[in-house]
């Protein structure tokens, strides 16, 4: 025979159930406990199967509220930090984490990287309750969100921890007007991350500061690097640039004529370039530098949209080396049928007449110029006098800041300026933007006189 089911007063029976409902509560409880119990370390290794060197765990279990990461290429430093973003999005119910930058292609770099955590993982991917191209939030209410470095897209928002990536690059008045004030009800956390670049700046002084936590890490510490690459390295690249990217040294060329800081002034966080030709773009005037490649050099077509004064660098493109002229020609046909060019510089020596006349034949308002001592001192000189004149604005782009910090000069018997670039480097960046530049302001007025006290 059956044993008959017990019959429960309902006294009994709500009071069983109040029983259970603490039971599990406890249980909860006491599970989040364990989990808000297990730090940055130990929740890489769980959640990703990753062991953490050790200048990569002091930065991860860093506890102080103000972090300067100054650290070398592939050490592992977007890694690290996406890592902690995660882990403190998960752990603090509530919390916003923000990723900025100086550009959102820089800022997504990021949080491409923190998004590929989470979603590697399929306990934390069940968290996410909503997804967009720069927000992820989780059920505990905490989210990471990315942005650029533009001081209208920041304000309003309250942050428990921000991210500032290549923060090295972005307007010191944003660092200190916007982004301190966005944790100074939360007690949150900063960190600023970045290869070195110029000592005029936040990054510098909170670098040199102790009352911030300093991280500097070489890439050799990386046990992922060999030596034999980073020898490569040191023979390929210029000595400056050696020693910022992978020894994480705060260095400049006395020669540069082009400061650090001035190149970092004219870095613009709100302009983004046009991906390509097909794009949509706003009317305005545009402005075209043609810099022709010869031998192992790079073809570089730049484009500036004139707003008044002020001259916004919108395309950059860099052909692949012996890419053909005609391929080049091309490329300056498709984007005159788009922009319809107000003037086009072309960088005439070697290529000859017949290379501008096949411009010009498409209708393209082409002007060549010979590169000669007098015609690059005029070139390089005008450059300067509108990022001195704060007249040019260009979107963050690592390799375009290097090369023109990289051009150096020296005074020739007659007085003029001679410029050079460090065997190993390329100046066809440059080049080109001096040229549409040039092509945007000459006949506009004459370029103001420019001292010569470098």
């Amino acid at each position: 025979m059956k044993a008959k089911a017990k019959a429960w007063k309902p006294e009994e029976r709500q009071r069983l159930l109040a029983e259970v409902k603490r039971e599990s509560a406890q249980a909860e409880m006491a599970a989040a406990e364990s989990e808000r119990k297990v730090g940055p370390v130990e929740f890489a290794r769980a959640e990703f199967g990753i062991q953490p060197f050790p200048y990569q765990a002091r930065l991860l279990e860093d506890p102080a509220k103000r972090l300067v990461a100054c650290m070398g290429r592939q050490s592992g430093k977007t890694t690290t930090i996406a890592i902690r973003a995660v882990h403190f999005a998960l752990h603090n119910p509530g919390v916003t984490v923000l990723i900025t930058s100086p550009s959102l292609r820089q800022s997504m770099i990021m949080f491409g990287r923190t998004a590929g955590f989470i979603f590697s993982s399929a306990r934390l991917r069940a968290q996410v309750v909503r997804h967009t191209r720069t927000i992820i939030r989780f059920s505990n209410g905490s989210e990471i969100i990315a942005l650029p470095a533009s001081e209208n897209l920041l304000r309003g928002y309250t942050a428990h921890m921000i991210i500032c990536d290549e923060s090295a690059f972005m307007p010191e008045q944003l660092i200190t007007r916007v982004i301190f004030p966005m944790i100074s009800t939360t007690d949150g956390y900063a960190i600023f991350l970045s290869t070195p670049w110029g000592r005029d700046h936040f990054f510098y002084r909170a670098f040199m500061d102790p009352r911030y936590s300093i991280h500097r890490v070489k890439s050799s510490e990386c046990p992922l690097i060999r030596p034999e690459f980073l020898e490569e390295m040191r023979r390929n690249m210029t000595e400056q640039a050696y020693r910022m990217e992978y020894e994480a040294e705060f260095v400049e060329i006395a020669s540069s004529f082009f400061p650090q800081d001035l190149i970092r002034g004219c870095v613009e966080p709100t302009l983004e370039f046009l991906p390509d030709l097909e794009a949509e773009v706003p009317e305005g005037e545009y402005y075209g530098g043609v810099d022709f490649g010869k031998l192992e050099d790079y073809s570089v077509v730049a484009i500036l949209r004139r707003e008044g004064d002020l001259l916004n660098l919108v395309y950059l493109y860099q052909f692949p080396v012996g890419t053909p002229y005609s391929s080049v020609i091309g490329h300056l046909v498709r984007a005159e049928q788009r922009l319809r060019f107000r003037r086009m510089q072309v960088d005439q020596t070697g290529v000859g007449e017949p290379v501008l006349e096949e411009i010009k034949a498409h209708g393209i308002a082409a002007e060549g110029l010979t590169f000669t001592t007098k015609t690059k001192e005029d070139l390089l000189s005008r450059l300067r006098i509108a990022m001195e004149q704060k007249r040019l604005k260009m979107p963050y782009n690592r390799r375009l800041c290097e090369e023109i910090n990289e051009q150096q000069y020296a005074y020739s018997k007659s007085g003029h300026l001679q410029f050079s670039h460090p065997v190993g480097s390329h100046d066809d960046l440059l080049w080109s933007l001096a040229l549409g530049v040039y092509a945007a302001t000459a006949g506009r007025q004459e370029p103001a006189k420019l001292v010569r006290a470098y």
